[in-house]
């Protein structure tokens, strides 16, 4: 192996593949001979064939002489040099560190001459120098070089981070090892998962709303119920129902604590006590507010105090003496089962509105835990692209609340380019679209020829990792398989189920 040419942070490496293999997400030291001490560390990102003064003329030259062999039978004579010359590939690589007195650092601009020598680095001593320490690492699911395991270091998984792929790449495979390593960890995880590939993962708490799960108003506050009205039935914008709304909502919900606890019980409040508040503003407001909120109470979304009369078969939980609480919920989950929203059989609005709300939620969690024991939750979006309000209002809080969030999607560039501005960690499987690798590329931690180049040659199972996790330093590795018990993919349906039953 020698190097072609050197332009920028753009290495070109010329070799022989039956000499050297030169994979795309290999490394290389080139250190300046005889000392060995002052060298670059560089990262293959493609490999092209050699082209060459006189190749054209040489390989019609080569189509010639085998049309005379066959003709004559016998073989033409030829240098053998000149034949192996067409063997030769140019891998272009791209700088990633600068190697003094033989310990690594920043790269600063300084190239090595021609006389270099060349080596592969191995797995050890690559991870030995770029990976931080991992203080609190979690399990190992990934494999560099497919052999050497990997952990990474939990605090640095922070609050933005990114799984992407195209449909079929693994991006549900690596989130769930996340999922159960941060679990394992005694880590509170919760997942929205839009199409039910993460049902059936072992210790998880699978919750499905106005069936095994339902809410206590008292418990989740009023401005989950106001984020559900704004959603799913929203009052007249700038009209005075919604003012009135707005403004009696939490004076209701005051007085009702402030009589509760006289009463020296827990805050009981569902919506059949809020229809009947004498809401301010004329016939036409009341009607409109009671209206939503009878919506709301439709959907069997929150406890209430007693059964509707109207539907002798209601499910009793519903009118349960104690109200439900979601904190037994998430204490579970902070002792590592994971609470997965099975939300495939709610409609696209509702599947908006809940998540949104229980995103509200989960701040309000974080306010208490920083008053306690600082168990901040990891969320993750399946179909991501599918919550991007909630997004924005993550990735501005998140920092300062304790969530840190896990975006999956297979279309980034529906996802706000602040993602990808305050990205902490992108998990990179095989992309093909232009837009979707343009709109990844906007991170800060490489460049766009290296994002390009692995999301088209990215092979099955594999990703690019980059971020705090790995010190910015871009690597390919293997995804673990997933464990036997862990199911590979969602549940899924189709009308070719009943020919098979």
């Amino acid at each position: 192996m020698e190097i072609a040419s050197i332009s920028g942070d753009t290495v070109l490496l010329l070799y022989h593949p039956a000499q050297t293999a030169a994979d795309v997400g290999q490394q290389f030291t080139l250190m300046e001979v005889p000392e060995r001490t002052e060298g670059l560390v560089v990262q293959v990102i493609s490999n092209d064939s050699l082209e060459y003064v006189g190749l054209q003329q040489e390989m019609i030259q080569h189509i010639l002489e085998r049309r005379i062999s066959r003709q004559t039978q016998a073989p033409v004579d030829r240098e053998r040099g000149m034949g192996e010359i067409k063997s030769l590939k140019v891998a272009t690589a791209k700088i990633r560190k600068r190697i003094q007195n033989n310990a690594w650092h920043a790269w600063d601009g300084w190239i090595p001459t021609r006389n270099v020598e060349i080596s592969q680095i191995g797995a050890g001593t690559l991870l030995e120098n770029i990976m931080p320490s991992a203080h609190l690492p979690i399990r190992s699911f990934v494999r560099l070089n497919e052999s050497t395991p990997m952990q990474f270091d939990g605090p640095r998984l922070r609050t933005v981070n990114v799984i992407t792929g195209v449909k079929g790449s693994g991006k549900s495979h690596l989130a769930k090892h996340l999922v159960l390593a941060l679990s394992e960890r005694r880590i509170p995880v919760i997942v929205f998962d839009l199409n039910g590939e993460y049902l059936g993962l072992p210790n998880c708490q699978e919750l499905c709303w106005a069936q095994n799960l339902v809410l206590n108003l008292g418990e989740v506050g009023y401005r989950v119920l106001e984020k559900l009205v704004r959603t799913l039935y929203p009052l007249p914008s700038g009209q005075p129902s919604e003012a009135v709304f707005e403004h009696q909502l939490p004076i209701f919900f005051r007085e009702r604590e402030d009589y509760c606890r006289r009463q020296g019980t827990p805050l009981r409040i569902d919506i059949p006590y809020l229809i009947n508040q004498n809401w301010e503003g004329g016939d036409y407001v009341v009607r409109a507010i009671r209206t939503r909120l009878g919506v709301i109470d439709e959907r069997n979304l929150f406890w209430r105090e007693h059964p509707r009369t109207v539907d002798q078969n209601i499910t009793p939980f519903y009118a349960t003496p104690t109200p439900p609480s979601f904190q037994i919920i998430y204490d579970s989950a902070c002792e590592g089962r994971p609470v997965i929203f099975d939300m495939r059989d709610i409609p696209n609005s509702l599947q908006k509105a809940l998540a949104s709300s229980m995103v509200n939620f989960l701040q309000d969690i974080c306010e208490r835990e920083a008053d306690g024991q600082g168990r901040y939750p990891f969320v993750f979006f399946e179909e991501a692209h599918f919550y991007v309000e909630d997004i924005l209002n993550l990735i501005t809080r998140g920092r300062h609340i304790g969530i840190a969030s896990v975006f999956v999607t297979n279309t980034p560039q529906e996802l706000p380019e602040a993602v990808f501005r305050q990205l902490d960690n992108l998990f990179l499987l095989a992309l093909a679209h232009k837009d979707d690798i343009r709109n990844v590329s906007r991170n800060s931690f490489t460049d766009q020829d290296t994002i390009e180049s692995f999301a088209t040659r990215m092979p099955e199972r594999h990703a690019l990792i980059i971020g705090d996790v790995t010190d910015r330093y871009p690597l390919v590795v293997a995804v673990d398989p997933l464990p036997a018990d862990v199911p590979p993919s969602g549940r899924t349906r189709s009308t070719w189920d009943r020919f098979t039953t």
